[in-house]
């Protein structure tokens, strides 16, 4: 199964949800994450890793290099995630062109709100090539004060009047704003692997794991 994490807007988590899909999935069956951001953010989260204890495999790549990445990874791993940068780019769309699933993550304001028009649109066009793809949305650092829940229920009703076609996939599950994610990336770790002062995160990223697995497998 390959995975693309898209969203042409900086900021919105994208690397943060690479990071612990693949670390998460390669607990399951062998994981490749390749990193398609020229920012290259993920070799510092490597970089805090003991180098014989990986949660996932990893290479850097680049538009032209992907393909063949690709139809080779295929042949040893089982999951292959993409991250790709914050902006409109080649990468960004070859890699939703390949992908079996696709996951735009956004944040629930209106700034990322007008992005992911844009966004939707790309799905779409990438669909029309790669007639298996399946597009998710995921509500992203959001703020986790109750007192705000309803700006998230705003949002949320917002995204479902633009799918009146059914043209994605709108997760019930969020992510919030926590600490935890920073952390763990600064010790090199996913979200999942035992971290203490993380169990809403954790709990949080697995209702979102889950979710997502009983989607593509067709039990909702």
């Amino acid at each position: 199964m390959i995975y693309s994490i898209c969203n042409e807007k900086g900021g919105s988590g994208k690397t943060t949800l690479a990071i612990n899909l693949a670390t998460k999935l390669n607990t399951k069956n062998k994981t490749l994450l390749i990193d398609l951001d020229p920012q290259k953010s993920i070799n510092a989260f490597l970089s805090f890793r003991d180098e014989n204890k990986m949660p996932f495999d990893f290479k850097s790549s680049n538009n032209e290099e992907l393909q063949s990445l690709i139809t080779q990874a295929l042949q040893n791993y089982a999951n292959i995630v993409i991250d790709t940068g914050g902006r409109d780019s080649k990468e960004m769309r070859s890699a939703m062109i390949y992908s079996d699933i696709c996951i735009i993550p956004t944040i629930p304001n209106g700034l990322d709100a007008s992005v992911l028009d844009k966004m939707l649109d790309y799905l779409k066009e990438a669909k029309k090539i790669q007639k298996k793809l399946k597009g998710f949305v995921l509500i992203t650092k959001a703020n986790s004060n109750p007192f705000l829940k309803y700006k998230i229920k705003e949002f949320q009703e917002f995204l479902k009047s633009k799918n009146t076609k059914k043209d994605f996939c709108l997760l019930d599950s969020i992510l919030y704003e926590r600490e935890a994610y920073k952390e763990s990336i600064l010790q090199g770790k996913g979200i999942t692997e035992n971290l203490k002062n993380s169990k809403k995160a954790q709990e949080e990223f697995l209702q979102v794991f889950q979710e997502l697995e009983r989607n593509i497998n067709g039990n909702k």
